[in-house]
């Protein structure tokens, strides 16, 4: 199932066993401006970040795995989001960076 290109924001919550976005259902979502995913325990991975190059805001609330793969020293996913001019991981602005 495709998303409509004209979508502007998505709201994932409560998927308890989703692993990973896969990229085919983002396709085409230039629009796209804001990503909320929340509670989604399991989920490790994120869409390819072509799909993510028009997001102007990213909040990650409750999903413990994809919190570490979105860090910025270690994780897998931290190229695909370092570019997305807000990012907030658990309350936390990771983009710009929050001071301690």
């Amino acid at each position: 199932m495709m998303l409509p290109p004209s979508l502007t924001s998505i709201y994932l919550s409560n998927f308890k066993n989703l692993e990973s976005m896969f990229s085919e259902g983002f396709q085409d979502l230039a629009s796209l401006q804001g990503l909320v995913i929340r509670n989604c325990p399991k989920l490790t991975s994120l869409p390819k970040k072509d799909v993510l190059l028009s997001l102007g805001c990213l909040y990650i609330y409750r999903c413990p795995l994809l919190k570490e793969e979105c860090s910025s020293d270690k994780g897998r996913e931290w190229s695909k989001i370092s570019h997305i001019p807000l990012v907030k991981i658990h309350g936390k602005a990771v983009i710009p960076r929050e001071s301690d």
